[in-house]
């Protein structure tokens, strides 16, 4: 199932990507993402691609020209990826926010534990 939701605990937007993705559905959540950040006024995703087979190139281009740009707008200040398990899959999300890693006006975080990438968002708050 793929999810977007509020956490506030966490202070942060949850978004879940399951399996592979063709770029409408992947698209479809990113946004999602976008628009509960600017309902929440939060400024921190957790993404979990931990499901994530590879992502389609198209993506990783939307992503990185138009979908970063506009969430640095929004506020985005934080984002920590659960990464796969499975070798292709973490290395296309990574290759996939490497643009936005370099431009580092989102400090991007990657984790294999939830736990983990929770503590280091809720460091996280009010920054």
């Amino acid at each position: 199932m793929n999810t977007n939701q509020v956490d506030t605990s966490l202070q942060a937007v949850v978004a879940t990507y399951n399996g592979f993705l063709k770029h409408p559905e992947f698209k479809e959540i990113a946004e999602g993402s976008l628009q509960l950040i600017k309902e929440s006024g939060f400024s921190k995703i957790l993404v979990d691609t931990r499901q994530t087979r590879v992502i389609q190139k198209e993506s990783q281009e939307w992503i990185d020209r138009d979908w970063f740009p506009r969430a640095i707008r929004a506020g985005v200040k934080q984002m920590a990826f659960l990464t796969p398990d499975d070798f292709f899959g973490k290395m296309s999300v990574e290759a996939t926010n490497k643009q936005a890693v370099l431009v580092g006006e989102i400090d991007i975080q990657y984790f294999t534990s939830i736990n983990a990438a929770k503590r280091w968002l809720l460091s996280k708050n009010g920054h």
